[in-house]
């Protein structure tokens, strides 16, 4: 199975997590220092996620600012239902899927079906 290569992961989370637009100066500060690339890299990625439709970017000064276009919660359930479209047989392995769901977990989809029949 295909994993998000984890410094675009890394990167989305960043940006998730930040209070307005970052540049790829500022992403790069805010990478452990164990696992930060040099500057280039991280504009790179960033130019990627952009190029892909994932974020929005702005002139700040001579750098781009970037910003997420969806949020972490709307871009997890578009990989979920991605995952579930390569699956094949989507009604089994979203049934594997809740059995790994604990009970309190479990109780809360169910309100949220029921919520929705309503």
């Amino acid at each position: 199975m295909a994993r998000k290569p984890i410094l675009e992961q890394a990167v989305l989370e960043i940006l998730w997590d930040a209070d307005s637009p970052l540049t790829p100066a500022e992403v790069r500060e805010r990478i452990p220092i164990e696992r930060r690339g040099a500057y280039t890299t991280i504009m790179t990625v960033l130019v990627r996620l952009w190029k892909k439709g994932l974020l929005r970017r702005e002139q700040a000064g001579r750098a781009y600012a970037y910003t997420p276009k969806l949020s972490r919660e709307t871009y997890t359930a578009s990989r979920m239902e991605r995952l579930l479209d390569d699956a094949g047989h989507r009604s089994k392995t979203l049934a594997r899927f809740i059995m790994t769901l604990s009970e309190s977990e479990r109780r809360h989809l169910r309100s949220l079906l029921e919520d929705e029949d309503t």
